[in-house]
């Protein structure tokens, strides 16, 4: 049995070292570690730390409660009766597996603490009576520091054993273990989320719109002009012309006349021309009598959630857009890239979209307008595979909606 421990320890350092050789800055989704200590065994009579342990654990991180599967070997280098009195045989060894959940307090970029609960079955040699094979459950507090970029991983751990069914010998009933531990794992498989705040590329607004080149869809929009989140032309405001245009306001009707010919729908624009002649009067409209349209997209750095200073000026047009333009609805959907778990990855999307929303609300828009909802990894409108890509992955969309306006073209 020995010999089976050695190999497996001797496997765990060889498959480390091959993993060191690539460096990483991500949490990875599993971690392989070989473990060292000592344990004091149904510590009799007092905590007594001289029995030799050695064993290798797999630790899974995509969850929030991060599942751990032990294996540990105990030799027992005291030969002196474990209970008093009982002297018949000698144990020389201990078998232990268990499944265990470990909370880590704190995602940080090195240091970690951390508790664990588990369950699991201890295995005696040569058992006698008082000493005999059991499962057992466990509890735990450790700590972590993550090296080289998180590519190793050492752990200081504590554990307290308690055996389920023990007997009670002469009166004594002390089924229960301490165990410290020193372990050196590996991370391995694919990534989940990142410890370290990228370094972002520089970026180039050619046309002084606001919008980066790489997003801008109308690059060369002269200087001064109002554009949306693609970096094209805003309509033009109509506020004058409305001003100039007003006849007379019927009394006790809140819909004014604006115009001096036929407007059925009093939306200032004539019956003749209006392709959406249903349109309540106090929307804002564009020349052909429709509701007007906007868009508003946002871009995040790798696992943010905070607005950058390249894309406030765009949420402060949008909101001065919506300030202006009555009637209208907006739904912000958050959106990240494929790294990190589904789990993950829907959380972060929801404070993308979240951020979006309290920023426009901090523009003067009122909270009753939008909604937002997070779409995580799910939707994407580039390759994953490119640093590119998943730049434009990471974003937030509007859809602005009129819902008390219904087209007669759209039934």
């Amino acid at each position: 049995m020995r010999k089976v421990i050695a190999r497996a320890i001797v496997t765990t350092s060889i498959l480390g070292a091959s993993l060191l050789m690539a460096e990483s800055d991500n949490i990875r989704a599993y971690d392989l570690a070989g473990t060292f200590g000592v344990t004091s065994i149904k510590n009799d009579g007092g905590i007594k730390l001289k029995n030799g342990t050695f064993g290798v654990n797999l630790q899974m991180n995509n969850f929030t409660v991060k599942p751990r599967f032990d294996f540990e070997y105990v030799r027992i280098t005291d030969k002196e009766r474990l209970i008093a009195g009982l002297r018949a045989k000698e144990v020389n060894s201990l078998i232990k597996g268990s499944i265990n959940g470990v909370y880590e307090m704190k995602d940080a970029e090195t240091f970690f603490p951390y508790a664990l609960v588990g369950v699991g079955y201890e295995h005696v040699t040569d058992e006698t009576q008082g000493f005999e094979s059991h499962p057992f459950i466990q509890g735990g507090v450790g700590a972590g520091y993550r090296f080289r970029d998180n590519s190793f991983i050492v752990r200081l751990e504590a554990k307290l054993l308690q055996i389920l069914g023990g007997e009670t010998i002469q009166g004594r009933s002390e089924d229960n273990e301490v165990i410290t531990t020193l372990s050196f794992s590996v991370p391995f498989g694919r990534i989940l989320h990142s410890t370290k705040q990228p370094v972002q590329p520089v970026m180039i607004d050619s046309d002084g719109d606001g919008v980066m080149d790489q997003f801008d869809k109308c690059p060369n929009t002269p200087k001064g002009v109002r554009v949306d989140g693609a970096g094209c032309p805003l309509p033009e405001p109509k506020t004058e012309i409305i001003k100039e245009q007003v006849i007379t306001s019927l009394e006790g009707n809140e819909c004014p006349v604006k115009i001096d010919g036929p407007d059925r729908d009093r939306d200032g624009v004539e019956d003749s021309v209006d392709q959406c002649p249903n349109t309540p009067c106090d929307f804002s409209v564009d020349d052909k009598g429709c509701p007007v349209k906007a868009n508003l997209m946002i871009h995040f750095a790798t696992d943010k959630a905070n607005i950058t200073d390249y894309s406030r000026p765009l949420v402060k047009r949008f909101a001065e857009f919506l300030i202006n333009n009555k009637g209208s609805m907006v739904h912000i959907i958050g959106h990240t890239d494929w790294r990190g778990s589904d789990q993950y990855n829907m959380a972060l999307s929801k404070r993308r979209a979240k951020a979006v929303r309290d920023a426009l609300i901090e523009y003067g828009v009122s909270a009753s307008r939008l909604s937002t909802e997070g779409r995580g990894e799910r939707e994407p409108i580039a390759s994953n595979k490119t640093a590119e890509g998943m730049a434009l992955n990471r974003r937030t969309e509007v859809k602005l909606t009129y819902p008390q306006y219904i087209d007669a073209g759209d039934k």
